[in-house]
């Protein structure tokens, strides 16, 4: 048999870009989706080069990715070349792209995408696929080959830009139940930019280091009422006040850490105190209303939007949910989304949850999948070759690649 071309597997988040072979068991880079110029230097820095970043106090960020869509393809072809040539060092014109898109995504963007790579690239076979469907494949490895295999689940993705629930049936999206959370990674950073900035220190332009603080110290509430009473409470009976010691890039360290209570305290340490604010960031997904943005949570979202399918198929999508995206890492925060949801879903479903192993990541679970689809055969059935696209153009993009239009 002739041996299988190399892919290569891009899934392209708002956030991160991730980037691999396709049938690896993890992704050969993740890297920033963005270009960084720190304040005193003169050039930005862009995918795996900003790792070279010393200090990042004050730097300035440019994002190809405006409320999760691609605006500024300049920035991401750029971000792409550095992947392809840099991080993989693979020759496109001599082997395919996985890349994912956003869900619902606008048709001229998709187009686009389809031009970028045939004709700036010159990628032998290409397929766009949106992040939920890629994820299917990890979460069912044993219907890989086959897309229309009796499968009922529901994908979360609770991403940097918004959170999207996707239901499919027989592994295909059902696109008029598609709902959709305006609230992502990038907004609870904000937020905690903003709360910190009025409450203690001046942060707005330190966007990084906030980004640093919300992964290292935010925690989703169980009881939300309860654990803002608890956090009003003195030093000591207070379980959620920490002390966050800020970096002083003096001593090369780039971001901060959380101080020992037992250790002591230096008088040249700058300590930023925390408290209630570990739990109102992440309370933001499940009550946007909370900060006045006029929508259901995260668990409603999803109600809803198994409402919307058929009344038979309720109970096999409830019992089928998986979550994906770097949102979704706060601890406790798939806790806290089975308490909600058994609120609203008819008591005679069973709610269960796709269940992650030690080596599964929501951040890389759509990549995973990619690289699955690559090495299970599926992708030469539902990706198209240049020859095919230099005949036919776009439209055959469009009727090839016809899961969400």
């Amino acid at each position: 048999a002739a041996p299988r071309e190399t892919v290569v597997v891009l899934d392209n988040g708002g956030y991160t870009c991730k980037a691999g072979i396709g049938g690896q068991d993890a992704p050969t880079s993740v890297v920033p989706n963005c270009a960084i110029k720190p304040k005193r230097e003169r050039r930005f820095f862009v995918a795996d080069q900003i790792s070279e970043i010393i200090d990042f106090s004050q730097v300035f960020y440019r994002r190809p990715c405006e409320r999760g869509y691609i605006t500024d393809w300049n920035l991401q072809s750029e971000i792409w070349e550095r992947l392809f040539k840099h991080v993989l060092k693979v020759n496109t014109n001599e082997c395919g792209l996985l890349a994912s898109e956003p869900v619902l995504n606008l048709g001229s963007l998709s187009r686009q995408m389809d031009e970028i790579a045939f004709e700036k690239y010159g990628f032998k076979s290409f397929c766009r696929v949106p992040s939920p469907s890629m994820a299917l494949y990890e979460a069912n490895p044993k219907n890989a080959q086959d897309l229309m295999s009796e499968t009922y689940s529901v994908v979360v993705d609770v991403g940097y830009s918004f959170a999207h629930v996707v239901p499919f049936v027989e592994e295909m999206p059902v696109n008029h139940a598609i709902r959709r959370v305006n609230v992502g990674g990038k907004l609870l950073t904000n937020y905690l930019k903003e709360v910190i900035s009025y409450r203690a220190f001046n942060m707005m332009d330190e966007t990084a280091l906030i980004d640093q603080i919300k992964h290292q110290v935010c925690t989703t509430s169980l009881d939300f009422k309860t654990d803002l009473v608890e956090s009003k409470k003195h030093t000591k009976e207070n379980k959620f006040r920490l002390e966050y010691v800020l970096p002083s890039h003096m001593d090369g360290k780039t971001y901060g850490h959380i101080r020992d209570p037992k250790a002591k305290k230096n008088d040249e340490e700058q300590v930023l105190t925390l408290s209630n604010e570990r739990v109102t960031v992440p309370e933001l997904l499940f009550t946007p209303k909370l900060i006045g943005i006029n929508q259901g949570g995260l668990a409603q979202a999803i109600a809803e939007s198994i409402k919307a399918c058929h009344p038979d198929l309720h109970g096999l999508l409830y019992q089928n949910i998986i979550v994906i995206g770097g949102s979704a890492k706060f601890p406790n925060f798939q806790q806290r989304l089975e308490k909600e949801l058994r609120c609203l879903a008819p008591t005679n479903y069973k709610i269960n949850y796709h269940a992650y192993t030690k080596d599964q990541d929501p951040i890389n679970f759509a990549w995973k999948g990619g690289s699955r689809m690559v090495s299970s055969g599926a992708y030469d059935h539902y990706s198209l070759s240049k020859a095919t696209y230099q005949e036919y153009g776009s439209d055959a993009c469009k009727r090839k690649f016809y899961w969400y239009s």
